[in-house]
């Protein structure tokens, strides 16, 4: 991966008067937590910022390349070569690999700290925060990897070799412990009772706000399953959600907007996306604008639709035109030169001005989109699991979507009435506006669902055959030197054949 470690040093956040080694002070054995005393307040926000590290770094960069939106100028391809031609080996490799699972198990850790520190300390808000996001990260790992670690997960003094869970069975459990955490969200809190405030770099203290998290959460694991789960189970945990007390309106329990951190990025400590993709502290490109380009089919598909959000994501080339790439092409070909294709379009190629993903160096990160939020609805009453207006859910993720990516109301409108972007009461509809939003955003959503329903029909690399795709990865190096006899109990051979439970695509 080729990301700057520097952020796993940042100053997450100025408000603390505590150090900034004390504050991202993460446990680095995954199975096998400190017992170390640190506040819920310490903890909470350098546990989020890591979190939302993974995300809009390593989990974000791979399901761009495997959900059809990036592919490398001619000058990239051996920078991202492993990515592209799905060598599982090379990705599983502990030296240049990419450490999914390793970071995760880290970052569930440090949650698990902070569960305990706050049923010491009698604040069962942290607690509450600590289990949606222990669910968030053990959900990501089985979209990653397949079966894991659950049931005896982060006991290493008593289990230093956990047996793996099937999957389906982690999500379950995981749907389970987001309910109980918005159990305790939604109770009356003691005036004794530590809550959250500026700590919380997510939500700012907004318990509400975090009860419509996890709701939004589980309604993703829930949509995960759409193709293997019984109707009846999903509708009975979405009646789960729709029937607490406050409830007034499907969508008052979901997200209805951003759910974005922001640490205190500043002109030294920039958002990492940023720093990563675009211009370092010193305002130099970085090879990741340099080597990155949007695919072909990319840029075909917001053509095909006159979709204004193809102005506000790239820059033109030099003869005018928006052009990407083929992924996995490994010619030498001039037309995929970096001067021949387009890059992300940023501040210093659009007049100063905000766009579409590259707004500034301080920027937050997006942990998890309005626009997604309500494309979930849209496909959960598509299928009949909630009640409301599809078309108007599926609307409402477009002009989400429209307004993130900097698009006039104006277009917005024109780009909303147009017969090939009406809703039609499709799937396929829904997965493609859904696609179109999370370009960048959240490519590991485009991958998972890609897997899950084979929409849209993305463009292999060249070279493999038409069922060939990336669908897991393979378990790391560390966990095969360590944990064998669970590791060899699953099919790990190939990633293109070995699938997570909810992939029947």
């Amino acid at each position: 991966m080729k990301i700057s470690t520097s952020y796993f040093a940042i100053i997450v956040i100025a408000l603390l008067s505590v150090s900034c080694e004390k504050y991202l002070d993460i446990n680095k054995d995954p199975n096998n937590p400190v017992e170390e005393y640190i506040s819920v307040e310490q903890r909470l926000p350098a546990a989020i910022y890591h979190t939302s590290l993974q995300e809009v770094t390593q989990l974000n960069q791979l399901g761009s390349f495997w959900g059809g939106y990036w592919g490398t100028s001619t000058e990239g391809s051996n920078t991202y070569k492993k990515e592209q031609l799905y060598n599982g080996p090379a990705i599983m490799a502990k030296r240049d690999g990419i450490p999914i699972w390793e970071n995760g198990y880290t970052y569930l850790n440090y949650y698990e700290l902070l569960r305990i520190d706050a049923e010491g300390e009698g604040a069962p808000a942290y607690k509450a925060i600590a289990m949606v996001m222990q669910a968030w990260h053990y959900m990501r790992l089985v979209d990653t990897y397949g079966d894991i670690p659950f049931t005896q997960a982060l006991q290493g003094q008593k289990y230093p070799r956990p047996v793996y869970d099937n999957g389906a069975d982690v999500y379950k459990s995981s749907i389970d412990m987001l309910s109980t955490a918005v159990e305790l969200l939604g109770r009356s809190p003691l005036p004794s009772e530590k809550r959250p405030g500026k700590d919380d770099i997510l939500f700012n203290g907004d318990l509400s706000k975090w009860i419509k998290f996890a709701n939004t959460i589980k309604l993703r694991a829930l949509m995960r399953g759409s193709e293997v789960n019984s109707s009846s189970y999903i509708q009975s945990e979405i009646s789960k959600i729709l029937t607490a007390p406050s409830v007034s309106t499907t969508a008052s329990v979901f997200l209805t907007e951003t759910a974005q951190v922001q640490p205190g990025f500043n002109a030294t400590n920039l958002n990492p996306f940023w720093s990563t993709y675009y211009r370092n502290s010193s305002n130099k490109t970085t090879n990741g604008y340099i080597h990155i380009r949007p695919t072909q089919f990319a840029i075909d598909s917001y053509k095909l639709l006159s979709d204004p959000r193809l102005s506000r994501l790239y820059a033109k080339t030099k003869s005018g035109e928006y052009k990407g790439v083929i992924f996995g092409y490994e010619g030498s070909d001039a037309e995929y030169n970096k001067d021949n294709t387009s890059p992300l379009l940023g501040p210093s190629e659009n007049g100063g001005k905000a766009a579409a993903i590259l707004k500034s160096q301080t920027q937050p990160i997006i942990l998890l989109s309005a626009a997604e939020s309500w494309f979930l609805l849209a496909e959960a009453a598509h299928r009949g699991w909630i009640s409301g207006d599809a078309a108007e859910y599926y609307r409402n993720g477009i002009s989400a979507s429209m307004q993130q990516m900097e698009v006039s109301s104006s277009e917005r409108d024109t780009y909303l009435s147009r017969p090939d972007v009406v809703y039609n009461n499709t799937l396929e509809r829904i997965i493609l506006q859904k696609w179109l939003a999370l370009n960048s955003i959240s490519g590991f959503e485009a991958w998972s669902d890609y897997r899950r329903v084979g929409l849209p029909e993305i463009p292999n690399t060249p070279g493999a055959s038409p069922d060939e795709r990336p669908r897991r990865l393979l378990y790391p190096e560390t966990e095969v030197q360590t944990n064998i006899a669970e590791v060899t109990k699953r099919d790990v051979s190939d990633i293109t054949t070995a699938r997570v439970w909810w992939d029947k695509e």
